[in-house]
């Protein structure tokens, strides 16, 4: 009798053993749940796709990096050694506040952040002037380390190898730049920087709001994004297929018939940028025949969106002209950007 009630309190030590375990394994996979960003559903959902895009792992990529660090993300972000240096392309026009409304909707985006990071704009499309005071106001500031963000549609343009390239983070100009030389930073700040738009699911959120504005009857529309898009052929290709993941999403949530995207290449000289009207045209009337047609500009601001209508004179469609400014996406774009960097950039300095 003994050996059987001894048997008997070791049987039922190890199952209340074996239920401890598995409720600790319960109880954890719930705590990672919570700790989601909300937009790791889509990476199930949607085709993988590159780099960061439509899967929406820059907080998680935050929150590995500073894993192994004993102080909390927020106490470290508040240190002033880094600063963020945003660049974005400038109009050039004045206007009664001295700021185009592309420039104006820019620094209504970032004027969030700069309570958070000390932070500065350079203007224009890589021109080492802006960004050179951009990065003395910086260093005026103490600033040791600073990030770099390209506020542009692409990363898939000439514009940010010529930045990586005055900033001392790439050796040559890159291959599809029309500029023979360019002078390059002098400075004893550590410099890095980040990629552009791309395919984010920030970005992708926007274009289907802008679409669903405009929706009646989503099942019987056709969705065409069109973008500002590069000269070079080769990167026109990659830009259309970072604009095709967003369209993808656009369509799958948005459930619209289809969702097509064309860039009308702006600056490409004048017989690739005719060629690329006539095929945003002929897209434009053909899907018009089988239903409603609407028109989403993918742009940053406000400034160029009347090209798309110059573009498509004479054909039907809905078209609001909304760009992805004004919206807080893109202010939190920005923000995910900076800290999937800023981070392991303050544990260095701090170690």
């Amino acid at each position: 009798m003994r050996w059987e009630s001894l048997l008997l309190k070791c049987v039922v030590s190890l199952g209340f053993l074996i239920w401890g375990s598995l409720a600790a394994s319960v109880t954890y996979g719930q705590e990672e749940g919570r700790q989601g960003t909300g937009a790791v559903s889509v990476q199930k959902t949607e085709p993988v796709p590159k780099k960061e895009g439509l899967k929406g792992s820059s907080e998680n990529l935050v929150e590995k990096r500073a894993t192994g660090e004993k102080k909390e993300a927020p106490e470290i972000v508040q240190s002033q050694t880094v600063g963020v240096l945003i660049l974005a392309h400038g109009m050039h026009k004045e206007h009664g506040s001295g700021v185009s409304p592309w420039e104006a909707a820019v620094l209504e985006a970032v004027k969030p952040l700069k309570d958070k990071y000390p932070l500065e704009v350079a203007f224009g499309m890589a021109e080492p002037d802006t960004i050179k005071d951009a990065v003395r106001r910086l260093e005026e500031k103490g600033i040791s380390e600073v990030v770099a963000v390209p506020l542009f549609i692409s990363s898939h343009s000439p514009i940010i190898g010529n930045s990586r390239y005055i900033l001392g983070l790439q050796e040559e100009l890159p291959r599809t730049t029309g500029i023979k030389s360019l002078p390059r930073i002098e400075s004893k700040v550590r410099f890095r920087m980040t990629g552009a738009m791309d395919d984010s699911l920030l970005v992708a959120e926007v274009l289907l709001e802008r679409a669903t504005e405009l929706s009646i009857n989503p099942a019987k529309e056709t969705v065409i994004l069109v973008g500002h898009g590069p000269n070079d052929e080769e990167e026109n290709k990659l830009w259309l297929g970072d604009m095709g993941r967003l369209a993808y999403y656009v369509r799958e949530k948005g459930i619209f018939r289809e969702v097509r995207v064309a860039t009308i290449r702006m600056d490409a000289p004048r017989e690739i940028k005719q060629r690329a009207i006539n095929e945003l045209r002929a897209v434009v009337e053909g899907y018009g025949k089988e239903g409603r047609v609407i028109v989403v500009p993918h742009l940053l601001a406000p400034g160029v969106e009347g090209e798309i209508v110059e573009a498509l004179k004479g054909l039907s469609y809905a078209y609001n002209g909304k760009t992805l400014l004004p919206h807080a996406n893109i202010t939190r774009w920005i923000e995910r950007k900076v800290d999937a960097e800023i981070i392991p950039a303050l544990v260095e300095v701090q170690k």
